[in-house]
């Protein structure tokens, strides 16, 4: 009897004790962000601000439509953004721009992540006196970085969250290492050129890209892998000359404009790849699939079905996106916008 009232008592005490706890004590937690550090956010983040474009995408992907978004890069977010994921609409139904200090205060923002560059020392102080915490996340640029940018992004947002990016994380690894299997053995890989025409101008990447991963993974051989302009800077400008030497055998571009102008273009009609009419649109969902995006993932095995088709005959595109539709964005896509997506054009004006 007397041991049960010394536990009661026990059980008392400690319930008083926790009680007295400060309540940061169970209000934070740490997160690490891309370069190690540990930041201190919310326990639980229900009011979440991506910097730039594609972590939005990847936080509606991770939280799958649950409504975690309080600001975002706006003018990324188009309207088959806001089809697939309605939540948005609701969670931030003033438009609140992460990009403006202001505006991040406004919503409630809890965590802001994105590049630790977006903004200045003064500002990150702005944000720190409001109580909002900034996880800088800086590698983008390749499959390594993206992972962990999965990860990071799932850590910042929860528990389930981060199920579903370690799982994600999986589904983008595999089809790459899908794709790599598939194409091994292909002795005579196709000489490869992605393309992007804008007001009169040709663009390309070199290896630098992380779409170089997905060239390559597919069996396509970069013939800009090396490619550095004259000009520098960020712009890879290619004049038409060095296009026509290179000879591309099958071309990439990001969207049908651009597809009608190379096969138009008479200083191409040589080209290997605009005599054969080898030339396709990147597809495009949400997101671009040839850039650093969630969707990229999908995009090693749409090259490797459209170089090589004989190695690829049980992948069905059109399945594919639809399993990632409804899995990664919780959302029951129709069949007419499935043929969108793969044609580039269930989307306009994203920019790399």
């Amino acid at each position: 009897m007397m041991r049960k009232k010394h536990l009661a008592v026990f059980i008392a005490i400690a319930a008083i004790c926790f009680a007295a706890l400060p309540s940061w004590a169970a209000s934070t937690r740490f997160v690490k962000d891309s370069d190690g550090s540990l930041v201190e956010i919310p326990a639980e983040v229900t009011k979440a601000a991506p910097l730039i474009g594609a972590f939005a995408q990847m936080t509606e992907m991770l939280t799958a439509g649950s409504g975690k978004i309080s600001a975002a890069a706006t003018n990324n977010i188009s309207d088959y953004f806001k089809k697939v994921f309605p939540d948005y609409v609701k969670s931030n139904p003033d438009n609140y721009n992460s990009s403006a200090i202001e505006d991040l205060i406004a919503s409630g923002t809890q965590v802001v992540y994105g590049p630790d560059s977006f903004f200045s020392d003064d500002q990150k102080r702005q944000l720190s006196s409001a109580n909002i915490a900034y996880v800088a996340i800086n590698n983008i640029q390749n499959v390594d970085g993206m992972c962990e940018s999965f990860g990071i992004i799932g850590s910042i947002l929860g528990a389930e969250e981060q199920k579903r990016a370690a799982d994600f994380v999986s589904y983008y690894r595999g089809n790459i290492d899908l794709a790599k299997r598939r194409t091994d053995g292909v002795e005579d890989k196709l000489r490869f050129l992605s393309v992007f025409y804008s007001a009169d101008t040709y663009n390309t990447i070199n290896g630098s890209d992380i779409c170089n991963e997905y060239i390559e993974a597919a069996g396509g051989v970069n013939v800009a892998k090396e490619y550095m302009p004259k000009t520098g800077g960020n712009s890879l400008i290619v004049d038409v000359e060095q296009i026509v030497a290179w000879n591309p055998q099958f071309i990439m571009t990001s969207n049908q404009s651009g597809r009608a102008r190379i096969l138009t273009d008479p200083a191409l009609a040589q080209v290997d790849a605009v005599k054969n009419r080898r030339v396709h649109v990147t597809p495009y969902g949400v997101y671009l699939w040839s850039v650093r995006s969630g969707e990229g993932s999908m995009l090693p095995l749409w090259l490797g079905k459209a170089m090589y088709p004989d190695l690829f005959p049980d992948i069905d595109m059109k399945a594919v996106v639809k399993n990632f539709f409804n899995k990664y964005y919780n959302y029951d896509i129709a069949p007419e916008e499935i043929d969108k997506v793969l044609a580039g054009d269930a989307n306009t004006g994203m920019t790399r």
